[in-house]
């Protein structure tokens, strides 16, 4: 009885030596490497950020209900609901200097925003009330101009 073998590697090989192959499959490969526009990555990140873990579960009074990218102006937006003691129009009003402020150094400090940042898109944040449906308690706009000052980071 004699027994067949079937050598692939050299059939392999001989293929992969020609330079004709190489070179054609390296163009497919080219071509079919498709790059999302950092616009498109912002909306499909805020698309599943929302998704996955949106509405957020209630801490110190706020919660994240959820994420979107406007690609005409370049901005990331961030709505959420202030509820408990923090749901309070007359005390964001008070405190809305300070809270600009808390915002602003979370940004610069957020590495997860940075290609963003780098790319100087704008971040905005929106507070609703829990108590009075719909109702804004505090809105804030952070442009490059704002994150960017200084080279310490800091505003």
């Amino acid at each position: 009885m004699t027994t067949n073998t079937f050598h692939s590697h050299y059939t392999l090989h001989s293929v992969w030596n020609k330079p004709i192959l190489g070179m054609a499959l390296l163009f497919c490969f080219t071509l079919s490497a498709c790059h999302e526009s950092l616009s498109d990555r912002a909306v499909r990140e805020s698309k599943e950020y929302t998704e996955k873990f949106c509405p957020t579960p209630v801490i110190n009074d706020e919660r994240t209900d959820s994420m979107s990218f406007d690609k005409a102006t370049h901005t990331m937006n961030y709505y959420r609901t202030l509820s408990g003691k923090a749901d309070n129009p007359q005390v964001i009003k008070f405190n809305a200097k300070k809270l600009k402020g808390v915002l602003l150094t979370a940004l610069i400090d957020d590495p997860s925003s940075k290609a963003y940042k780098d790319a100087g898109f704008n971040f905005r944040f929106l507070y609703r009330s829990a108590r009075h449906r719909g109702k804004t308690l505090f809105e804030a706009v952070y442009t490059p101009r704002d994150y960017q000052k200084g080279h310490s980071g800091r505003p």
